[in-house]
């Protein structure tokens, strides 16, 4: 669990040595204007407050707010003690009140914690529905004076402290970036980024929003991406002043793991929209504001996935092929490429294997590139209809014990170059073994031809009447044809 204080915050602005606008708060004086008083006096050219009994003496109608005071954080008294050492202030609802002691010097009461540590129960009444707020005199020793420099009432912070971003050495991909019109461009509907635009990275929990203020010329929006660890969550700004509440926005797009986009930030950039292209925008400001003094946030702690033990029984694929540099035992984001170069000049040829067996988080959805005569790409849809049939995409997911086998032996030839996470943002994991096993399978039998009284059917369940070379089900059987 994590609070964070208006101290921490300013302790890591300085840090950044960004930008920073200072919080705000109103004070509402007491007036002393028509007051009146039981068993007290109230002289308005020295200030003096006198009270000459030791119960039942106050003075009222001092001119404080009333009602609900609940957005103010404190009450000062700033007091000279003349005769005795202290007086009362006395908070009333419906009849009944809270009692605090003001004494010489300046007396900063934080409402909520000292009226909260008085009455546990109930206190929220006096914040929610107060009477008046009223002088009154020691309660244990009279008669008493006080000079009375000020009374009032201080607000929280109506906003917290902003880091603006500042577009400093920023880089591109199919963007553009106008420092003297502050215009940012982009040219194409995918992989559009501004990046380095200045903003706070790592542990950026103590802010509670981002705000874009922009002005569309062409196009109806463009993206925010916050990045961790190659993965991303995308906000969408808008025309006008967009402010994004972190938390609350962050967590309905990944409530599962928000909490490591702002506990881990990588980096927060501009990117343009994924759906038309090219666009414009004018960017007047883009800031994170921290929360408020009298807010705290409780963001849940990373929780690190626990490695499992390597099954027995197999080969490593690491071990094995170890030119696809495979990325493994990293918690892995959308879309990121854990094995490969995504080139069909780097592959794995797994003709002499009949299995390959994936050991990853429970659940974990994967694409496999399989037998490619082109570059890997992220996305199916990306490729040429020229290119059909010269590449094999295999969508699998790992089961409930976090393993998941893929057959081998049905591809006539298995060349893997790729190996990536489908791009969900419910999807995250990490994967940590790829194995391969050698042999025959086991149930699989091979012939040289079938009779017309075989019943053949492929893997997926379609009856074949005339089978080709390759894996299929015959009369119930597993069967290679060759």
């Amino acid at each position: 669990m994590k609070y964070f204080t208006k101290l921490f915050c300013i302790a890591a602005l300085c840090l950044l040595g960004l930008t920073s606008a200072n919080a705000k708060t109103e004070q509402a004086h007491a007036t002393f204007t028509n007051v009146t008083n039981t068993n007290t006096t109230w002289n308005a050219e020295t200030r003096t407050f006198t009270w000459s009994t030791t119960y039942y003496n106050q003075l009222r109608n001092i001119g404080l707010p009333s009602g609900d005071i609940t957005k103010y954080k404190k009450l000062v008294v700033d007091c000279q003690m003349v005769t005795g050492t202290q007086f009362r202030v006395l908070f009333y609802k419906g009849g009944s009140n809270l009692t605090l002691y003001a004494h010489d010097g300046v007396n900063e009461f934080i409402l909520k914690d000292e009226l909260e540590a008085i009455a546990p129960n109930d206190y929220n009444e006096y914040l929610l529905a107060c009477d008046e707020i009223c002088l009154s005199g020691d309660n244990a020793t009279a008669p008493g004076e006080a000079i009375i420099n000020d009374v009032y009432l201080e607000t929280y912070n109506d906003e917290g402290e902003k880091v603006y971003a500042t577009f400093d050495q920023v880089s591109n991909t199919n963007t553009t970036w106008d420092a003297a019109t502050n215009t940012f461009t982009w040219s194409t509907t995918y992989y559009n980024q501004l990046r380095n635009i200045g903003l706070p990275k790592g542990d950026i929990s103590m802010y509670k929003k981002l705000v874009v203020d922009c002005q569309m010329v062409t196009g109806t929006q463009f993206r925010v991406l916050f990045y961790k660890g190659g993965s991303n969550l995308t906000l969408y700004a808008h025309e006008g002043v967009n402010e994004f509440i972190l938390k609350d926005e962050l967590e309905a797009i990944a409530p599962n793991d928000y909490n490591e986009y702002l506990l881990a930030c990588d980096e927060i950039c501009l990117s343009g929209d994924n759906v038309t292209a090219p666009g414009e925008a004018i960017i007047n400001s883009v800031y994170l504001e921290t929360y408020p003094e009298n807010e705290s946030v409780d963001i849940p702690g990373i929780v690190e996935e626990e490695q499992p033990e390597k099954p027995a029984g197999y080969l490593d694929f690491t071990d094995e092929f170890p030119e696809l540099n495979p990325r493994l035992g990293v918690k892995l984001g959308n879309g990121e490429v854990v094995l490969g170069a995504r080139s069909k000049d780097v592959v794995a040829d797994l003709t002499g294997y009949n299995s390959l067996t994936i050991v990853a988080t429970p659940g974990l959805k994967l694409v496999l590139y399989m037998n490619h005569e082109v570059d890997a790409q992220q996305n199916a849809g990306d490729y040429a209809e020229a290119d059909t049939g010269k590449y094999v995409f295999l969508d699998v997911q790992t089961g409930e014990d976090g393993l998941c086998t893929v057959d081998l032996t049905q591809y006539e030839k298995a060349q893997l170059n790729c190996l990536c996470l489908p791009w969900d943002n419910s999807n995250k994991g990490t994967v940590w073994y790829l194995l391969l096993k050698k042999g025959v399978t086991d149930g699989i039998e091979a012939v040289s031809q079938q009779n017309d009284a075989d019943v053949v059917f492929d893997l997926q369940g379609r009856r074949v009447a005339q089978p080709s070379k390759g894996l299929y089900i015959v009369n119930g059987k597993k069967t290679i044809v060759r």
